[in-house]
């Protein structure tokens, strides 16, 4: 008959062997997918957006960069947003201001010139008794925008500019 030492290690042994093996439990590298390239930055932004007002029509102008260096990814589209605000919305200085996309533009760029910066413009019909706020932003090819541009906006009623 075995001493009861004997079953008292035999005990221990196989209480710290499942230990052992339970703590591998927890351990790994979590889900397999495939690998993933490394993250681009996202399109430089622009910041050179202006506009002129002439006979009920607004012209926004605009420079896209070219392509930054390898760690950025190309500009392939641009999208406008405006928010046009009523005289009271318009006084409202806390009130969150609502842009919806106006415009979106593909950017028409020869192999030739993807460093290279382009000008670009777009032109909408604005109506009377209401501030317009316009801003751009520059999408890459998998979708990805960079950052808002400066903002434009005026005062369809009286002509003012901001």
């Amino acid at each position: 008959m075995p001493s009861s030492s004997y079953c008292y290690s035999k005990w221990i042994a196989y209480f710290l062997l499942v230990l052992a093996g339970s703590s591998f439990l927890g351990v790994g590298c979590g889900k397999k997918t495939p690998p993933l390239p490394p993250r681009l930055l996202p399109p430089p932004a622009v910041e050179d957006l202006a506009f002129t007002v002439h006979d009920g029509m607004v012209e926004l102008t605009w420079t896209v960069a070219g392509t930054v260096g390898r760690s950025a990814s190309s500009p392939v589209a641009v999208k406008v947003l405006r928010a046009r605000l009523s005289a009271e919305e318009a006084g409202c200085e806390n009130c969150p201001i609502r842009y919806i996309v106006s415009g979106d533009i593909p950017i028409q760029k020869k192999r030739s010139e993807k460093s290279e910066p382009i000008k670009m413009s777009y032109t909408e019909f604005v109506d009377p008794g209401y501030r317009y706020l316009f801003k751009v932003i520059v999408y890459d090819e998998a979708g990805n925008g960079g950052k808002d541009s400066n903002i434009v906006q005026f005062d369809q009623i009286t002509n003012n500019h901001f």
